[in-house]
């Protein structure tokens, strides 16, 4: 008895050994880490470390819908950030304003006005925060600062044009320029630029094979671009949209690490390409025509970068121009890149930010653009790593 008791003793210990195995293998990061140039490169598996995971939202907040409510209507497109106490600022690009709402919801003020003057605008643009909390409303060639009090406190040039940009250290900006078809050379540059234009320095650069035709350039669905986010107060992250491969790097624009995962390149079918050339195609400097269209090997693998404030990093996965309403994959990265994640998101969102899912829709029937605010019910089970 004694020996079928200790016998049953091991078998129980071992089953409950295997079964703690099998759960902490599904678990285990399957991937590795190595040094390259100096540099250290977190390569990531094509499978995530913890599987599938779905936001549940809960919509808490409703801005628009209500043409009565004049400082909440925002009839003709709008855009949003949130700041680190929740405040949104929406730039309402129908009536050329930025407002602000408290985190309640409650209208606070308008930041600005139009005009040319201090403290005005022409076209408002997107919303920066710095570190002591001043607001910066890009207006193209200047940025319109203003202290988290709403009250004017300079302009700012900007000489250098960028096609899309975010507030660096000290006042500087971090964006990336636009080919020229001037140039030739068609590359594609990640720049760090002063508050008045000058360049400090370039942090990475790219070749993309741009569609060119004698003084023109065609720009289109399957573009490859430079993409970038900041992830925390002191870093952000970039990649070139035509391999899957991001750098980690400080607020100076240094590498901090570089993250890869493994993936199979799709290739861009004839009837996606007839689609492009009918609905996804933009010319530069030049008028429309066929000669010079130029498509990639393959598809672009991720488009526009996000973080939340835990610094995990989402990443959108390229689709076909054919299924622009099918749902979009999203990657999932903790800060120290590690492939966390996959899921899936019917929009992408304008900021997740305090357990927040933040984003901006037009209403298919007005065509008034609406600021939702969703809390996600279940974002203490989300790992961070």
């Amino acid at each position: 008895m004694r020996k079928l008791a200790l016998i049953l003793v091991v078998a129980v210990c071992f089953g409950a050994g295997v079964l703690l195995a099998a759960q902490a293998g599904k678990s285990v990061w399957k991937g590795t880490v190595a040094t390259e140039d100096g540099v250290k490169v977190v390569k990531n598996p094509s499978e995530p470390l913890y599987g599938e995971f779905v936001f549940d939202l809960k919509e808490d907040l409703r801005l628009g819908g209500d043409p009565e409510k004049e400082a909440s209507y925002f009839p003709r497109g709008a855009s949003l950030a949130v700041d680190i106490a929740g405040n949104l600022f929406v730039t309402d690009r129908g009536n050329r304003r930025v407002q602000m709402f408290d985190k309640n919801g409650a209208f606070a003020r308008t930041i600005g006005r139009q005009g040319q003057g201090p403290g005005e605008y022409m076209f408002p643009g997107e919303i920066y925060f710095d570190a002591d909390g001043n607001i910066w409303v890009d207006g193209g060639r200047k940025m319109v600062v203003f202290s988290k009090d709403g009250l004017f406190a300079r302009n700012v040039s900007v000489a250098n044009p960028l096609i899309r940009k975010m507030l660096g250290p000290g006042g500087s900006f971090i964006g990336t320029t636009q080919p020229s078809p001037a140039q030739g050379d068609r590359k594609l540059e990640l720049i760090k630029v002063e508050p008045d234009g000058k360049t400090l320095r370039t942090i990475a650069e790219f070749r993309n094979e741009l569609s060119q035709a004698k003084e023109a350039i065609a720009l289109h669905y399957y573009s490859t671009w430079i993409n970038f986010a900041p992830v925390s107060a002191d870093s952000f992250a970039y990649g070139f949209s035509g391999e899957y491969r991001i750098w980690y790097a400080d607020a100076e624009g240094r590498t901090l690490f570089v993250m890869t995962k493994t993936e199979k390149p799709q290739a861009i079918s004839g009837s996606e390409k007839d689609e492009t050339r009918k609905n996804g195609l933009i010319w530069i400097n030049g008028e429309s025509r066929d000669e010079g269209v130029f498509f990639p090997d393959h598809r672009p693998y991720f488009g526009q970068l996000m973080a939340d404030d835990t610094g995990r990093l989402y990443i959108p996965r390229f689709k076909s121009i054919l299924d622009k309403d099918v749902p979009t994959r999203v990657d999932v990265f903790s800060r120290e890149g590690i492939y966390l994640y996959r899921m899936t998101w019917a929009s992408w969102p304008a900021a997740i930010r305090g357990g927040f899912f933040y984003e901006v829709r037009e209403d298919p029937e007005t065509s008034e653009y609406l600021v939702i605010r969703q809390k996600i019910t279940n974002w203490e089970a989300m790992k961070a790593r």
